[in-house]
């Protein structure tokens, strides 16, 4: 059995939940874990789930993403499959995170610059997870310009410290980097007030992080509709 996980993205001014990143979990025992292998899962399991999901989120979500491999993101597939229930999630856009995790086969350059126009032309938002990490560095985020909609940073990637001062180069120069490609810029792994007060002085649009909210279970249509029926049941019984 798999589920989604959801962790809200904040806006900044005013401070609010605007958007959800889902995140992928499968159900091991009475365990809740993170799949070994994603390749298990179809392009139609996935977009099944969202359709079940999505509808279930609370009112006032303008958007969700889903991260996806290097192998899921160039596979045609998976963008026709959800090119096709994409206008079904409305009013919620859906988004694809190209995630930073180095690929389990040879995947070329040109293999992610036409994958990405791909999904550009879906009309799916595209964004660049964990900038400056693992494989989304500056050379790869450059080629992929023209169809990137927001860079994610990732604080916790960085930290050596409690304090944001040891990556503050580096959350500089990404910001100066969205800022000149007039992209979206979130800022991932807020863990304290203090992380926020550190970030008054950057042009942020999005904030995410513990000291925000947790994942959680993301119940889907089917199990909020159960509950709904119990709920029910008690008022009229009690």
């Amino acid at each position: 059995m798999i589920r989604f996980w959801g962790q809200s993205k904040f806006s900044v001014d005013p401070l609010k939940p605007v958007g959800c990143e889902l995140f992928l979990r499968e159900k091991i025992g009475q365990s809740w874990v993170l799949p070994n292998n994603f390749d298990q899962f179809s392009p139609r399991q996935i977009a099944d789930l969202l359709l079940q999901t999505v509808p279930a989120l609370p009112k006032g979500l303008k958007n969700v993403s889903i991260n996806l491999d290097p192998e899921q993101f160039i596979d045609p597939n998976f963008c026709d499959t959800l090119k096709k229930i994409k206008n079904q999630l409305l009013p919620v856009t859906l988004e694809v995170e190209l995630t930073e995790h180095p690929a389990n086969c040879v995947i070329s350059t040109d293999q992610i610059r036409l994958a990405a126009k791909r999904w550009f032309d879906a009309g799916i938002d595209l964004v660049m997870d964990d900038v400056g990490s693992g494989e989304n560095q500056i050379d790869r985020t450059l080629q992929l310009d023209p169809y990137v909609q927001e860079y994610k940073f990732a604080i916790q990637n960085f930290r050596q410290t409690r304090s944001l001062t040891s990556i503050i180069h580096n959350l500089s120069f990404w910001c100066e980097e969205a800022e000149k490609k007039h992209k979206l810029f979130t800022v991932e792994g807020i863990e304290s007030k203090t992380d926020l007060e550190l970030l008054i002085n950057y042009r942020i649009n999005m904030l995410q992080g513990f000291s925000l909210g947790h994942p959680v279970y993301l119940p889907t249509l089917a199990e909020q509709s159960k509950n709904s029926v119990i709920q029910f049941t008690k008022s009229k019984n009690s």
